[in-house]
């Protein structure tokens, strides 16, 4: 019985890749799913080994740390619960770690869910494009989004290509060697696919920064890797020459930009700064001035859209629909909860990069690497994405995030306790 509820808690890890873009609340669903089965595998083994070594102690205090600080914000000051309840979810999965590490972990099936959940999100993509006839060109104006908001969909979906790609770790590992690698590559394009009919430009600032990982840490020979370098550089600039809608897309946000930082203090500027470019980066500048004044502890999450009008009304930024985000994570969370939130939130990046990268670093487990290497991308990934966006405002980015650390946390611990006790 207890290797059946061991085997149900590996299978569930796949949900979370294949709902979160295909299906409506489908982070929601799995993250209860794993949560759930978890609380039972814990139950099971009660009571649990939580000896850590360095590397895991690291993890989870930078797990713990940052939701902490915003906990004291949203309790001391204005009570904004929407903060309190997204980021207490990073503590709520802890328990999943330490079920998947007590576990025999399977890898299988996360390895299947990344790559139909991004065989899914192209499909979904191509799907929602079919029912619109062309990009733009739809009732409301709209942007394929699925079942979340576009950039949300298409950072998922960049996410998951990426991931996909990274199966190459687990070539050796496979029984048919060649149909696994068609695999991983026609899912690592169909998710590209996503993102792009998404429209996302924010994420793709991070495709430079996976290319340059996957040129160091992708276990191939150097020839190939040359050859994936001029792959990657076509997909890059191909979408861009050969779809006018990417090269809207991209050029919008160039002039966008150029005209909010070259405009006089006119009506240029005013009429900028309706753009979607220009708004953000008029919230950018909003938040550092909130944050010049609040320097150390931040103006509070439940203040900040106030202050935002009052920085309005006083002429000290353009007019604009009173966001409740800059987006751009480390902007708002300067502005929130200052220098403190903002080193907390450096911690809380740099000890989970640390974990998967020491993992990386030292491992010579083909399954170790894949799990660790597919955590930098996907912390890697989330890090860039807010600079254009506030991810962790977001329900489904929250539950994708902290739920994918744990995952692949968990499953390498487990991994190392059987290669110790082997």
């Amino acid at each position: 019985m207890n290797k059946i509820i061991e085997q149900l808690l590996s299978l569930s890890l796949l949900t979370m890749p294949v709902l979160v873009l295909t299906v409506h609340h489908g982070a929601g669903i799995s993250a209860i799913i794993i949560l759930l089965l978890s609380l039972w595998v814990l139950s099971i083994k009660y009571p649990v080994n939580i000896s850590l070594s360095n590397k895991e102690k690291v993890l989870i205090f930078s797990l713990v740390l940052f939701p902490i600080i915003i906990i004291f914000d949203v309790i001391l000051r204005e009570l904004q619960l929407r903060y309190l309840d997204y980021y207490l979810r990073f503590i709520l999965v802890i328990p999943i770690y330490f079920a998947l590490k007590e576990s025999k972990s399977d890898l299988r099936p996360l390895f299947i869910g990344i790559l139909l959940g991004s065989i899914g999100a192209g499909l979904f993509s191509l799907y929602q494009f079919s029912l619109y006839q062309s990009y733009y060109i739809n009732i409301n104006n709209e942007r394929i989004s699925g079942f979340l908001n576009a950039v949300s969909f298409g950072n998922i979906s960049l996410l998951l290509a990426v991931m996909s790609l990274a199966g190459l770790f687990l070539v050796k590992e496979m029984k048919f060697k060649k149909i696994g690698i068609v695999v991983c590559l026609l899912a690592f394009f169909m998710g590209l696919i996503g993102s792009i009919i998404a429209g996302s430009r924010g994420g793709w600032l991070a495709i430079p920064f996976f290319i340059i990982l996957f040129l160091i840490y992708t276990p191939i020979k150097n020839r190939y890797k040359l050859a994936g370098l001029v792959i990657s550089v076509i997909i890059m600039l191909g979408p861009y020459y050969s779809n006018a809608y990417v090269e809207q897309r991209v050029n919008t946000g160039y002039t966008n930009a150029k005209d909010y930082l070259t405009a006089a203090e006119s009506v240029d500027q005013s009429r900028v700064a309706q753009t979607s470019a220009g708004a953000r980066l008029e919230m950018w500048k909003a938040a550092w001035l909130i944050f010049k004044e609040n320097p150390i502890f931040g103006v509070g999450s439940g203040d900040y859209s106030q202050e935002l009008i009052t920085k309005m009304d006083a002429g000290e930024i353009e007019r604009m629909p009173a966001y409740t985000h800059a987006h751009n994570e480390l902007l708002h969370i300067l502005a929130i909860t200052g220098v403190v939130g903002f080193l907390g939130y450096l911690i809380f990046y740099a000890g989970i990069t640390y974990y998967f990268f020491s993992t990386l670093l030292e491992s010579h487990n083909a399954k170790e690497k894949y799990l660790s290497f597919i955590g930098i991308l996907l912390v890697v990934g989330f890090f860039i994405f807010g600079l254009t966006s506030y991810s962790f405002a977001h329900h489904t980015m929250v539950l994708f995030f902290s739920i994918m650390v744990v995952s692949l946390a968990g499953m390498i611990g487990s991994i190392e306790r059987d290669l110790k006790t082997a």
